[in-house]
């Protein structure tokens, strides 16, 4: 028996000698550059055994750099613990730990979980662990912009997008896509407590920038930009005509002397008065001698909307418990045209030629929207955009703006209690005024093929009346200038 027992020793003995000298030999292997993803994606963070050894009975352990004591995956003989915050999230491919594979296996990824993680093993008195760096992206918010100042000579733009990862460049373009250099961009900032980044930029435009300017957002990082774009309207520079008119004239004459200021002055004075009071009465006459009758199509109306009995005012209303209910089939029947998704009615007459000008009175309401439709056998379900055949301003969430795929942001200040809509079906044309302050607030032009009918709504959840206004020959506008 003698030598069969040391024959059993020296075979056990070359057993754990390999078993040791192959551990020994073992190494961790991570990829050296960072592991690059984006917010909401998942991902794999890359750790494995070489030479190629089987991981099934060793201790795995990972956890972001500087937080050991709190592992957001554990795996100990075939039983797993998953970290805080990452239940359900974080997994290796057990399949493959045969082969040394301790790859971790990250689900919807959080810009808030960007960093370094560590790749820890251990196995008898084997121990090694690697850091692994994890990027993760984020793009942004459309760039908005909004017009913050309106002075004599130029006009204060800003624009402003959130929520990126990593910090975003911005930049303004002119018409011809040439980098306006002049443009103010302030550094990206987070909020306090959070990771990702929000940017600003400011930027003036003169009479000689209506064509267009254009805000862009991006991530030389990520390669991707977004881009607003926005174009001012001629008629909107008049209301400060006359005052870029006084500081031209008042320049010119200081350069000429002191012996010219007098007559400049002048000369200017009456400048003011002429364009004051010639400009602005042609257009407002213009209008009052184009003005139509116009009332609800009751035909039109969502059913939730109340109209009352000469069809001028109307108002969002509660169905009465049964009376309304009962009768819905029959406010329905009929009315192929009635809207029956959006609340919204249209004029009782449209018009296919011609101008044409009327007047809502909106008073303090809190959100709004007024423009012209055209006629078209599909209005629900649709986007009431220009391009199908909608145009429209909106007063919303304390906003005024267009009611388009980019809408444009108008100045707060131009949000009317009463206003004004001129229509030109051969000019193309569709604007809207400040009936209170006679000031032009913005235009749509476009090409019409169809009868063109006034539009109202939606008026969601709000309880004062829209009315029609009548049109009244009025006294010779003021020349205050205050738009």
């Amino acid at each position: 028996m003698g030598p069969l027992i040391q024959q059993v020793c020296l075979l056990t003995f070359l057993i754990l000698f390999n078993a040791c000298s192959s551990v020994a030999d073992m190494q961790l292997v991570v990829p050296p550059d960072p592991v690059v993803t984006s917010a909401g994606h998942d991902v794999i963070l890359p750790c494995h055994l070489s030479p190629q050894t089987s991981a099934v009975n060793m201790y795995i352990r990972w956890f972001k750099e500087g937080e050991f004591a709190n592992p957001l995956y554990l795996y100990l003989g075939g039983k797993v613990t998953e970290g805080k915050g990452y239940e359900g999230r974080v997994s290796v491919f057990t399949q493959e730990l045969e082969s040394g594979n301790i790859s971790l296996l990250l689900n919807n990824v959080m810009a808030s979980e960007r960093g370094s993680y560590k790749c820890h093993a251990s196995y008898m008195d084997w121990i090694q662990e690697l850091p692994v760096v994890l990027q993760v992206k984020q793009q942004g918010s459309v760039p908005r912009i909004s017009m913050r100042k309106h002075h004599r000579v130029f006009i204060q733009l800003s624009c402003s997008s959130e929520n990126w990862y990593p910090e975003p460049d911005m930049l303004w373009t002119d018409s011809s896509g040439k980098e306006i250099t002049s443009a103010e961009t302030e550094r990206p900032k987070q909020k306090e407590g959070g990771d990702l980044y929000s940017i600003t930029s400011h930027m003036r435009i003169g009479m000689d920038q209506l064509e267009g300017v254009t805000c862009v957002v991006m991530s030389q990082y990520q390669g991707t930009k977004m881009e607003s774009k926005l174009q001012m309207t001629e008629e909107f520079y008049m209301s400060s005509l006359p005052d870029r008119v006084y500081i031209s004239a008042f320049m010119i004459p200081v350069f000429l002397g002191l012996l010219c200021i007098t007559a400049s002055v002048f000369s200017l004075i009456h400048q003011r008065r002429v364009v004051r009071e010639t400009l602005k009465p042609l257009v407002w006459s213009l209008m009052v001698d184009h003005a139509v009758d116009v009332t609800f199509d009751p035909d039109t109306a969502h059913v939730k909307l109340s109209l009352s009995d000469d069809n001028r005012r109307l108002k969002f209303g509660e169905f009465k418990e049964k009376k309304d209910c009962e009768n819905i089939k029959e406010k329905c029947k009929g009315t192929k045209h009635k809207f029956k998704f959006n609340q919204c009615v249209l004029g009782m007459e449209g018009y296919e030629k011609g101008t044409h000008y009327w007047e809502v009175d909106l008073g303090k309401k809190t959100q709004w929207s007024v423009g012209i439709a055209q006629d078209t056998e599909k209005r629900d379900n649709i986007q009431m955009y220009p391009e199908n055949g909608f145009w429209s301003i909106c007063y919303k969430d304390k906003e005024l703006k267009t009611v388009e795929q980019s809408s444009t942001f108008l100045p707060i200040e131009l949000k009317p209690e009463k206003l004004g809509v001129f229509m030109d079906y051969e000019g193309r044309q569709i604007t809207f005024f400040n009936v209170e302050k006679k000031c032009h607030i913005h235009s749509f032009y476009g090409m019409f093929t169809k009868k063109l009918y006034p539009f109202f709504g939606p008026l969601i959840d709000c309880k004062e009346e829209l009315k029609i206004s009548p049109v009244v020959q009025r006294d010779k506008p003021s020349t205050s200038g205050n738009c």
